[in-house]
């Protein structure tokens, strides 16, 4: 994608195209997590801080929060720290599993659809309440801190061996 004549709202809906729905140079989140069950997104092996499920949650944390700021809402976060936001809640089942994957899903369908609908001027503006960044460059950062965790998640998945290699980064 060449960004040049792009509007700040055409930019961020391709970050959020490749690193959500479309492989590109990278794993797309939603391939990231397909086809694993709540066993494989659960697993961890020594020095590895995360399992995948906690990854996701701590997305869904963040993503969930942004989007609710987006929409008008003085959003009042109900962790108090970082490490926080990767703990699971419930069981382990492969109904919550399916549940956070879901939710992830949802709360990324619901980002494209405000993004698409957003006015452009939007992007420009600064976050409420106490925040000085501007609506782009936080969303901006916001996909490329998913990708971020998109390539744990990969890397996790070859480490246990369910990762199928023609289905992006070998």
């Amino acid at each position: 994608m060449v960004y040049k004549n792009m509007t700040a709202k055409e930019i961020l809906l391709d970050q959020l195209l490749v690193s959500y729905d479309h492989n590109g140079w990278f794993v797309a989140l939603k391939n990231a997590v397909r086809n694993l069950t709540a066993e494989q997104a659960s697993w961890k092996t020594d020095g590895l801080d995360n399992s995948i499920w906690e990854i996701l949650a701590h997305l869904n944390y963040y993503n969930f929060a942004y989007l609710e700021r987006f929409k008008g809402v003085d959003y009042v976060y109900p962790k108090s720290s970082n490490d926080e936001t990767f703990e699971i809640s419930g069981e382990l089942s492969e109904a919550n599993w399916k549940a956070e994957i879901a939710r992830f899903e949802s709360i990324m369908d619901e980002w494209r659809e405000l993004l698409t609908t957003a006015d452009e001027s939007k992007f420009g503006e600064k976050i409420p309440p106490k925040n000085e960044s501007l609506w782009w460059e936080t969303l901006s950062n916001i996909m490329m801190h998913n990708v971020y965790h998109g390539g744990q998640i990969v890397v996790v998945r070859k480490l246990q061996g369910s990762w199928d290699a023609s289905k992006g980064v070998s």
